[in-house]
């Protein structure tokens, strides 16, 4: 027996605060399961402002911060009732397995379900003969697990301690036995059977979740394609200026090739001069070593045929002796203006308007039960209910306002869904605005848009 409780022992889950099992284990908005007197213990420590102690997410919501004492901040957190019932059968299964029925403290082997009591191998016995128990379900003590337990344990009346559970009253949200429904209860329109209500509830909530899995699904698409958007940025920029470089490559070589098909025309032309040059050179240096030697005679007797050579050198040099001189030219205001087009390619436009923001897919409103609102009729304190529409976020904590047509002025309640696009106006949201609304945990109602698109709500 022992050894089987310390196994089901290891398997019970235990708070990361304070390592022991769960006192009234409360879910925090991040979905961490902290003990009710950890949290309390925590907030103390690090302020209304303090995070999970796993996560460091926010506890409390900011409009809530201040408004009330911590304990009833943090007792409105839900409460995880199924981690309860476990560490409840956990107790119930844990210590000494002594009969509760004899008083000599004879040893417990087996545990009924529907008495919720441990007992030994003669009151089973006994147990089974009589009218009233035959049809318990007894099992074995050291084969039942707290898990098993929890599942199968019947919840109390919330009146009588000692009748277990078998309807639920909608009206008071209760859980009630019989002998209640026929007193307490008799006027109540909404008691059905808890299997019946559990299941609808369970349907809903799956319905619910299935909702969220929806919104989740696309802002993880949303979230990725804004990621996306820097790296085909860079690849968009890195084409376009990449087409850039091979597009002035390629002017480059082609203007090269010009170039040396000019130079290699002009070298052919320079050539042939060059060899006319040495030409001239030649006849001019002869000529002048003649006139510097030759007697008077000899030159009189060559000066004709040589007077005829070097006019026709000089003719022939004037006229088709000649090499044009080319240049490369680029048209200076369209590089100008080229620069300028250059610089202002990859331009990161901002939006003129408000910014794009993540929205959410549209979606079926929550199933919820159904209430009229009042039709709000504020004329004045427009500035401040303006505001209060800009800010309005889920899970801020709201009371009436001051134009509230109905008769409870005492409700506070909790902003449950924003579910519509709202476009911020003079005095507040657009018509089509609307915000759901659960009070005191009793009713939830849809706030629509009243006069001048204002909410008749204030925060608390």
């Amino acid at each position: 027996m022992a050894a089987a409780s310390a196994t089901s022992s290891s398997e019970l889950p235990e708070c990361p605060v304070c390592h022991d099992g769960y006192q009234e284990p409360k879910i925090l908005p991040c979905t961490h399961l902290v003990c009710k007197k950890c949290v309390v213990s925590w907030l103390h420590k690090a302020g209304v402002k303090g995070g999970c102690p796993l996560c460091r997410a926010p506890i409390l919501p900011p409009t809530s911060r201040g408004q009330r004492d911590l304990d009833t901040l943090v007792n409105d957190l839900p409460t995880d009732l199924a981690t309860m019932a476990l560490m409840d059968s956990h107790n119930t299964l844990s210590g000494q397995h002594v009969c509760m029925i004899c008083e000599d403290n004879t040893a417990a082997t087996s545990f009924c379900l529907q008495c919720d009591i441990k007992i030994c191998k003669d009151c089973v016995k006994t147990h089974k003969k009589v009218p009233g128990t035959r049809k318990h379900v007894i099992e074995d003590l050291n084969k039942l697990s707290p898990q098993r337990l929890a599942e199968i344990n019947r919840a109390s009346c919330n009146v009588h301690d000692d009748r277990p559970a078998e309807l639920y009253c909608s009206t008071h949200r209760e859980l009630i036995c019989m002998l209640c429904d026929s007193t307490y209860h008799r006027s109540c329109s909404e008691v059905k059977a808890i299997t019946d209500v559990a299941t609808e509830k369970r349907r809903e909530l799956e319905q619910q979740a299935q909702r969220l899995r929806a919104i989740e699904t696309a802002l993880a698409a949303q979230i990725k394609e804004v990621k996306d958007m820097f790296p085909s940025m860079r690849r968009k920029a890195k084409d376009t200026f990449d087409d850039l470089e091979q597009w002035v490559d390629k002017r480059r070589q082609e203007v090269n090739t010009l170039i040396q098909a000019e130079e290699d025309a002009t070298m052919t032309s320079l050539a042939e001069l060059e060899k006319w040059r040495a030409a001239l050179a030649l006849n001019t240096a002869s000529v002048g070593k003649l006139v510097q030697s030759a007697s008077g005679g000899a030159l009189l007797g060559m000066v004709n045929s040589l007077t005829s050579r070097l006019n026709d050198l000089e003719s022939q040099t004037g006229t088709t002796r000649k090499v044009e001189v080319t240049d490369l030219t680029f048209n200076l205001q369209k590089l100008d203006q080229l620069k300028v087009d250059i610089a202002s390619l990859g331009q990161i436009t901002k939006p003129t308007s408000t910014p794009t923001t993540l929205q959410q897919p549209t979606q079926p409103a929550p199933v919820t039960s159904t209430a009229t609102t009042a039709t709000t009729r504020r004329t004045a304190d427009k500035p401040r209910r303006a505001e209060l529409a800009k800010v309005l976020r889920v899970g801020d904590r709201v009371k009436p306002g001051p134009d509230w047509d109905c008769p409870r002025r005492d409700l506070t309640g909790t902003v449950t869904a924003i579910p519509s696009r709202r476009a911020v106006t003079t005095y507040g949201l657009d018509p089509t605005g609307r915000v759901d609304v659960e009070w005191n945990g009793e009713c939830e109602c849809h706030h629509y848009m009243g006069y001048n698109g204002l909410y008749d709500l204030d925060l608390l």
